[in-house]
């Protein structure tokens, strides 16, 4: 039997349905009350973070893909260090007779990479909380002998909330662009995503850690040309710097404590859109058989068509 950790989050949701369709016997533990997207999968509610929990959901189960994680930048540091470390120290802890996959994150490098492209062998600086607690984590998965994967931005089917306000402004004409848009973006399509974590429990070395990244590396500016065109809008005429966008972000978070609105920009997002990084995945590729396939034309087209009828139904709705 399967365990998905996480199962309810956007990547969670799309390995669930993707074990289900190979006729897997699958597990879920969901937080709290949640909302079970999921038919045909045995359902166990808890808390991560709960050692006593962990250790009933995990029972009987042979394979345990651990996505649960907060990806909140702007959550509490001891609530973040609760649910990534601590949450994935209790999955290591009774997951020393179980293969157990770890999504990690390419966070862990952070955004001033010493070296390009980013292999499994860079040295880690992580820029964030996040980061950092994505990389303790890690410490623990591979201290039991599972395996780790670490992947960079998700985009495709299904992520277009994760973009909506860079579309939102696109479509408005509001967008600048941050820098000159020369940086290179390396990111994975959700459906290889999904691949390359089925892999790495099939053909997952235990103790080894697994870079994955997408068939494509465009410029910012080559990725904002492609969801112009399907937003039928004007490329950005205005440019700010990477600096100045962040001083703007860290004013917005600063205020925000005030207003009680969360911003809907942030330090952490600038960092993202604006950071030249690629990636090397050779050792995904020769030891998982991990082949990336989906370009960014065709993951752009779905987010674009997704956000255009969210918005075209809101519209009606109103």
């Amino acid at each position: 039997m399967f365990l998905v950790t996480g199962a309810t989050g956007k990547i969670g949701r799309c390995l669930v349905k993707a074990l289900l369709d190979r006729k897997e016997e699958v597990r879920v533990l969901i937080y709290g009350d949640e909302k079970v997207p999921f038919e045909n999968v045995e359902v166990f509610y808890g808390d991560i973070a709960d050692k006593e929990t962990v250790r009933k959901a995990m029972y009987h189960c042979d394979t345990v893909f651990h996505l649960a994680a907060l990806v909140d930048y702007l959550a509490p540091k001891d609530l973040m260090y609760k649910v990534n470390v601590l949450g994935t120290k209790n999955v290591a802890t009774f997951g020393r007779d179980r293969k157990v996959i770890y999504l990690s994150s390419t966070s862990v490098y952070g955004y001033k990479p010493k070296e390009m492209p980013i292999t499994e062998k860079t040295p880690i600086k992580p820029s964030n909380v996040y980061g950092k607690t994505k990389y303790l984590a890690e410490k623990y998965i591979l201290d039991i002998g599972g395996i780790v994967v670490r992947s960079p931005i998700v985009f495709g089917e299904g992520f277009a909330s994760s973009y909506s306000e860079m579309f939102s402004l696109l479509k408005e004409n509001k967008l600048p662009l941050i820098g000159s848009g020369s940086n290179f973006i390396h990111w994975i399509h959700i459906n290889d995503l999904i691949q390359a974590l089925l892999l790495a429990a099939d053909n997952g070395k235990p103790g080894e850690t697994y870079l994955v990244a997408g068939k494509d590396i465009k410029t910012l500016k080559a990725l904002l040309e492609i969801a112009c065109k399907y937003l039928n809008s004007s490329m950005p005429t205005k440019n700010v710097s990477k600096t100045l966008a962040r001083l703007v972000a860290n004013y917005k978070v600063f205020t925000s404590r005030f207003t009680g609105k969360k911003p809907k920009l942030i330090p952490a997002y600038i960092d993202k859109i604006a950071s030249n990084r690629t990636y090397d995945v050779s050792k995904a590729e020769k030891e998982l058989n991990f082949k990336p396939t989906v370009d960014y034309e065709t993951g752009i087209k779905e987010m674009v068509e997704e956000f255009l009828n969210k918005d075209k139904n809101n519209v009606s709705k109103n």
